[in-house]
């Protein structure tokens, strides 16, 4: 069985308009919520054994928030130019390029494409709501390889910082 976490950045920083989208850092509240949402994952159990992540200054803030919420050694992280901004498509490519040996990965990435890759993953009758900052969805899938990853996946849950959890199939 694969499990794949999908992980929206936390909330970053809008108040100076000089600073190039991809530069935006993480804001007061970001910090908090990427604390929250690594704090949850352990609580979860979801520790992956590989994270993919855009290489956005907030993305790489959240994941380096997690990696150390997590104890991942920095071997486990991996980040990948083409996740900035990335579509759905685009996504699901590197998901399905992820070698055979990984069991739960994690991808650090932005909306609207992880948002519609999880929807589109979803199980039947599972509605996934559109990622908040610091927020995740998880996904577990039937699949020996991520190659052969296709939807729908057979669980799905999905993760809000601070405290909650909704469970939305079980």
């Amino acid at each position: 069985m694969k499990r794949l976490t999908l992980i929206r950045h936390a909330n970053a920083d809008w108040k100076n308009a000089s600073v190039p989208d991809f530069d935006r850092p993480l804001n007061k509240r970001g910090l908090g919520e990427g604390e929250a949402l690594g704090k949850l994952l352990l609580e979860q159990e979801l520790v992956p054994d590989l994270v993919l992540t855009s290489p956005a200054r907030r993305t790489q803030q959240t994941t380096e928030i997690l990696v150390r919420k997590l104890a991942l050694p920095a071997r486990h992280v991996k980040a990948a130019e083409s996740l900035y901004l990335a579509p759905l498509e685009d996504i699901l490519a590197l998901i399905r390029a992820t070698g055979p040996k990984v069991q739960h990965l994690a991808v650090v990435g932005h909306n609207p494409g992880l948002s519609e890759l999880a929807k589109q993953m979803a199980p039947e009758g599972v509605t996934v709501v559109d990622f908040s900052t610091g927020s995740a969805c998880t996904l577990m899938f039937t699949a020996r390889t991520w190659n052969n990853l296709s939807a729908p996946a057979a669980r799905a849950f999905q993760l809000r910082p601070p405290t909650k959890l909704f469970s939305l199939f079980t």
